[in-house]
């Protein structure tokens, strides 16, 4: 309950402390996030590769993308953090800023990426976020059948990538995104 008693005078790495000043000026800028993964627990699997892409004013922008490719054999010999892994999440979070974050289940990538950013010293991620597979939920009025991001993009007729790289999956995101935010007719 007092959790945040613990932080004060605590003094964070530079990249947090920008992360958090950005917060302090609203922006309308979304970003479609996709994390590949060891495994799906947030604890003890470690990232491999990371995708991001900014939307903006309902387009997608895609010269302002970010994809990271971690050496997945380094990630999985090592038991602490490689300066590798650092720098990625270090760069995820100079890149989404105060950004809304948009993803499938994405409240998995956050607990990851929280689970990274403790083990670096910084604090939580603070941005709102949108997770695809609620909203189409809200569309059809059924929260009981979970769906695969293949089986969404597929319902609303967007082709899955041909080379699934963490950077076209964050495209096709960003691209679901949008349809359901226009069905849902959301500003």
């Amino acid at each position: 309950m007092l959790d945040w008693l613990k932080n004060i005078g605590k003094d964070y790495p530079e990249f947090w402390k920008n992360y958090v000043l950005q917060f302090e000026t609203p922006t309308a800028r979304k970003v479609a996030l996709y994390l590949e993964t060891t495994g799906i627990n947030s604890v003890k699997d470690r990232i491999i590769s990371i995708g991001a892409i900014a939307i903006e004013n309902n387009q997608i922008r895609i010269e302002n993308c970010l994809e990271i490719e971690l050496n997945k054999a380094d990630i999985l010999e090592g038991k602490d953090l490689s300066y590798q892994e650092v720098q990625a999440i270090e760069a995820l979070i100079n890149f989404i800023g105060n950004a809304t974050l948009v993803g499938h289940r994405i409240h998995y990538d956050i607990e990851i990426i929280n689970e990274y950013l403790s083990k670096i010293q910084s604090g939580r991620l603070k941005n709102d976020l949108f997770d695809v597979e609620v909203m189409h939920s809200k569309i059809i009025d059924q929260n009981s059948k979970q769906f695969s991001l293949v089986e969404l993009l597929s319902l609303y007729k967007i082709d899955s990538p041909h080379i699934a790289t963490s950077a076209n999956i964050s495209f096709s995101i960003a691209m679901l995104f949008l349809k359901l935010k226009s069905r849902l007719k959301m500003e």
